[in-house]
């Protein structure tokens, strides 16, 4: 069995436009830190949780989105949509034939620098994984990873970002024993050069060891209106989700 974390800001939270489809994903579970249990892996996926530990609510249109970020250090597919996990585990177990427990630790509208070891919301995600790492055995602990936007619209250079990466992998690895840390390379949404450098930033960390590019096809999914949302600007249709999550799936599945 294998764990595999998925985390990083909106795209990984999950906004898409739809609920696609929610089949139980077989030999896959998700792992639920508010009541500590392993349940059926299908979407939507997630859980709302503050940073007191307590059980937070969901977004919804009419939820008033400051608050909310104020308020929740992980979050669980808006509006109760598609997220990229189930498509990601369904196509993982096919490849693998192994059996996978999903913890879904994500939030929209964070930088990396929210993230790192220390920061409030790094402390969440450790004690959910530590949670998961405690319900059930698993061999190996992948860490899967799509975040950028709000660096790229901050202005982070590609070397601050890098340094961050390296920073965030070594707290995982030390704190949770991660064997690999996946990145499915944020697309573009500043749309100028400081989409680049957060690009740069991945495509050069994934030369190193420890690291692996699981799939770079979201810029191309940009520019294809089949795989955006056409309610919310810069994120991935639920198509474009499951597309998302077959392709990084197959990159870790094949050379696991």
């Amino acid at each position: 069995m294998d764990l595999i974390v998925f985390s990083g800001q909106s795209n990984m939270q999950g906004q898409s436009e739809c609920l696609s489809e929610h089949d139980i994903v077989k030999n896959a579970c998700e792992y639920k830190w508010l009541t500590d249990e392993a349940v059926p892996l299908q979407n939507p996926v997630g859980e709302n949780i503050t940073y007191t530990m307590e059980q937070g609510f969901p977004v919804t249109p009419e939820t008033h989105i400051p608050s909310w970020l104020k308020e929740h250090a992980l979050g669980s597919s808006c509006y109760g949509n598609t997220n990229l996990v189930p498509s990601f585990c369904r196509t993982y177990t096919e490849i693998t034939r192994r059996s996978v427990v999903a913890v879904h630790a994500a939030k929209g509208s964070t930088r990396i620098s929210d993230w790192l070891p220390g920061s409030p919301i790094y402390d969440v995600l450790i004690q959910k994984v530590h949670g998961a790492i405690r319900k059930v055995s698993a061999e190996r602990i992948f860490f899967v990873w799509l975040q950028g936007e709000s660096d790229a619209l901050a202005g982070t250079s590609r070397n601050d970002y890098k340094a961050a990466l390296f920073t965030l992998r070594d707290g995982l690895k030390r704190d949770v024993g991660i064997d690999l840390f996946g990145i499915i390379r944020v697309g573009r949404f500043t749309n100028d050069a400081r989409d680049l450098e957060i690009i740069s930033a991945q495509d050069e960390i994934c030369r190193e060891d420890g690291f692996l590019m699981l799939t770079d096809i979201s810029s191309d999914l940009n520019a294809k209106r089949e795989y955006m949302n056409p309610e919310v600007r810069g994120h991935y249709s639920a198509k474009g989700l499951e597309y998302l999550g077959r392709a990084a799936a197959e990159t870790l599945g094949n050379i696991r």
